[in-house]
This record gives structure tokens, C-alpha cells and sequence, in this order.
């Protein structure tokens, strides 16, 4: 009902108010945004003006950086549309996009590493006007990232990316909002920027907030997600650093704690430890007690891609070890030396990683082992038990819980610890 309800308030909302507006759209992770963007675009190509004589956009453009949700909204928005040629996705860049914006494509579907190339066109085509639905505010799973939209990240002290909601407020805010289009923002977890520049602002009380909003709890209320929270516990890592790591004024101790704290997490010891309490759990708490009728699958969020290869190894030394028929896949972007020997996810899983998600739904494969992917826009129902071994900031806490709140038949709980 929720996502019916978006759609005839958003509608009705761009009927009255015409272009150059925006419209922020907070809807609980796994509520189904997918499908409220695939009806809206729908609706919106064929809305006319309150006069009933002209159509509104020229084109509806739909901005995502899952590279699988974009295939997925391809095709059912295809399914939608009656007539031939109504769809167009941007596969083969720049030149592709300039050409389906210039000829009045009606519904473009584009990545966000081409959104900077969005603004500029729509910018320069005044006498058009557009309609674009940025979708999901969290951060790549593909892991690749423009030269545009990227920021220099130290290697050795972080691995993260910057969020698409970060990419998509700093490309707005160098080229301004374009006033002949609307914006159509979907997040779960906005962050202040992002109400800044998307929400509406109450004057009484000067606080932004959503044009809809449809919140985690009255999700779990109405039965769409699961309470991850319901099995929620930490696992204490006992492990201490001298206060006094070296008595010189010229050395950063500051960063020689960081360095250290990082060694002994990813040292294969330590994670061979916890790689064993993981698997534990899961084969004789999840597995064996028939949770989603045995088909049940777990994600491990590691800390950098050191750590998630180290897990890998450990996880299926022990499988390895008990002789089971349950294998693992790892997921990290680009590739890293191991004792000498570069590794990815090729040389790892045995296939690409763009056929990953297609693996893990094969019965055998258990385990996702993942550094800085998967943990946003990854929908896999029998996702059951979720092991954390990295300090995650509000947001991005928000957003990897979420991956196992989908429903399907036979599960009932979910399980999530805190390594």
C-alpha cells in the first residue's frame, strides 16, 4: 500500500507543481523501492499537465548504480511499457546518453558514473524538461567508480568508497539543480545533505524532512521486513595494545596503534579463530536447527580485502577439514598481493565477479565473504545470519543489517554478530 500511495502523492504533487522541484522518497531498506521507481517512471512519462494537453517530461530519466538493478528495472519497466523502443538503457556511454536525451527517449535508464554527463545535457537542452529518479543513496557494489566522481582515499588507512549519496550532492552542488527537471530522490538512511537538498523544510520548527516516508518500524509492524535486531550480539575480541607504542615525539603514535590494531586483526591466526566460531554457529545453530528449511546462507563483512581473503582461506580450510559439501565466495574490487601472489576474485572463486550473484544462488555456496561490496542494494532472501567484523558508522550499519530482512518462505529469524 505504501508504494501506491507514493505514487498517487507524487503524482498528483507534479501535476499541481509542474518542473523544477524535488521530491525526497524515505523508504525503509527492503520495502520494495525498486518497484515504486519501476511504477512511478511508468506513470510519469504519460503524465499531462492540470490542463490535460501537454505532457509534462520529455523523458523520465532513472539513475542507479546497481548494475543488476539496472538490468532488473530494464526489464520489468519493458514490461510495462506497450510500445517497442520506450526503454532505453545507457550501455555504451556518453555519446549514447546525449543522443537518447537530444531525441526524446522516454524513459533512459543510466548508471551513476554517467550522472555528471546528465546535468551537463539537461542543462543544455532548456527547452526539454526531465524527470530523474536517483535511486538508492548507498555505495557501489560494482566497486568502480568515474575519475569524476571519485575522491583520493589513503590506501593503508581506508578502503571505503564514497557513498553515491555523496557523489550525487557534490556533482548537484558543482553544477547547481537543473530548473527544467524534477528530482526524484529514493534512500532509506539520507543523511543531512541529503535532506538539504531533496527534503522540504518546515518553518516552524526549521528541520527538513521526506516528501514520504514509510520508517524500518512500521515496515517490521506490517510484516514486510524481518527485525534483524531480534538475534543481535557482539563477540569481544580479546586483544590489548601498549598505551606507549614508542617513546619518540616525531612518530605519529596515533597511526603506529591504528597499523597495529590492523595487523592483529587481519593476522590468519585471529581470523582462523573467528572463522571458526562463525562456521560453528551456522552449521549447528542455523543449519542443523532447519532454518529456511536448510537452505540458509551467510555474509561475512570483513574490514578491508586483506581480511576478507585471509576469511576465505580459513573458511575453507575448516569446511575443508569436516568434509563439507558447502563452499565459499569472496568479493572485493580489484586485486591484492598475498604472500607474494596477487589475488581476485577470479583467482579465488574460479569465475568472474560479475557472475557472483548468480553463484551464490546455487544451493553449495554458503558463504559471501565481502569487502566494501554487497553491503547495500543486495537482495538475497535466504540471507539469514550476518557476521561483522569491521567498526561501521550509523548509516552504513543501517544499510548492511538490512540485507537480511527480506522474507521468504520458512524464515522466521534472522542471526547477527558483532566480531
Amino acid at each position: 500500500y505504501h508504494q501506491l500511495d507514493l505514487v498517487r502523492l507524487l503524482l498528483t504533487d507534479t501535476k499541481k507543481q509542474g518542473v523544477g522541484n524535488r521530491y525526497l522518497i524515505q523508504h525503509s531498506a527492503g520495502s520494495g523501492k525498486s518497484n515504486s521507481i519501476i511504477w512511478l517512471s511508468h506513470q510519469l512519462v504519460e503524465l499531462k499537465d492540470i490542463t490535460q494537453t501537454e505532457k509534462i517530461f520529455d523523458s523520465v530519466l532513472v539513475v542507479t548504480d546497481r548494475k543488476i538493478l539496472d538490468k532488473q528495472i530494464r526489464e520489468n519497466i519493458k514490461q510495462f511499457a506497450q510500445v517497442a523502443g520506450v526503454v532505453e538503457a545507457i550501455t555504451e556511454g556518453s555519446k549514447q546518453l546525449k543522443s537518447a536525451l537530444e531525441k526524446g527517449s522516454k524513459i533512459i535508464i543510466t548508471t551513476v558514473q554517467k550522472f555528471p554527463y546528465v546535468v551537463e545535457e539537461i542543462q543544455s537542452l532548456a527547452n526539454k524538461k526531465f524527470a530523474i529518479l536517483i535511486d538508492e543513496a548507498h555505495s557501489s557494489q560494482s566497486g568502480k567508480t568515474a575519475a569524476k566522481m571519485t575522491e583520493s582515499l589513503s590506501k593503508e588507512d581506508s578502503e571505503e568508497e564514497e557513498s553515491i549519496e555523496d557523489k550525487i550532492i557534490r556533482i548537484i552542488e558543482s553544477q547547481k539543480l537543473c530548473q527544467n527537471a524534477n528530482y526524484y530522490a529514493f534512500t532509506a538512511t539520507p543523511k543531512n545533505k541529503t535532506l538539504e537538498l531533496f527534503a522540504v523544510k518546515n518553518p516552524v520548527d526549521g528541520k527538513f524532512y521526506p516528501f514520504h516516508n514509510y520508517s524500518m518500524k512500521q515496515a517490521i509492524e506490517e510484516g514486510f521486513i524481518l527485525d534483524v535486531l531480534q538475534n543481535y550480539t557482539t563477540y569481544k575480541t580479546y586483544c590489548r595494545l601498549e598505551n606507549k607504542i614508542i617513546d619518540d615525539s616525531e612518530f605519529d603514535n596515533k597511526q603506529a596503534k591504528k597499523k597495529l590494531k590492523r595487523y592483529v586483526e587481519e593476522h590468519p591466526e585471529s581470523i582462523a579463530k573467528k572463522a571458526e566460531v562463525m562456521l560453528e554457529y551456522f552449521l549447528y545453530k542455523v543449519i542443523y536447527q532447519g532454518k529456511i528449511n536448510e537452505k540458509a546462507k551467510a555474509m561475512v563483512v570483513s574490514s578491508s580485502i586483506k581480511s576478507a581473503i585471509c576469511y576465505k582461506f580459513a573458511f575453507d580450510e575448516y569446511l575443508r577439514k569436516i568434509n563439507s559439501e558447502y563452499q565459499t565466495i569472496v568479493a572485493f574490487s580489484g586485486s591484492k598481493e598475498i604472500d607474494g601472489k596477487k589475488e581476485d576474485e577470479y583467482s579465488l572463486n574460479g569465475f568472474s565477479g560479475s557472475k557472483i550473484t548468480d553463484f551464490f544462488k546455487e544451493d553449495k555456496y554458503r558463504f559471501l565473504i565481502v569487502a566494501n561490496k554487497y553491503q547495500a542494494c543486495f537482495d538475497e532472501p535466504l540471507l539469514h545470519t550476518m557476521y561483522v567484523d569491521k567498526v561501521l558508522p550509523d548509516v552504513r550499519a543501517v544499510q548492511i543489517l538490512s540485507r537480511l530482512n527480506r522474507y521468504c518462505e520458512g524464515k522466521t529469524d534472522t542471526f547477527f554478530l558483532f566480531c
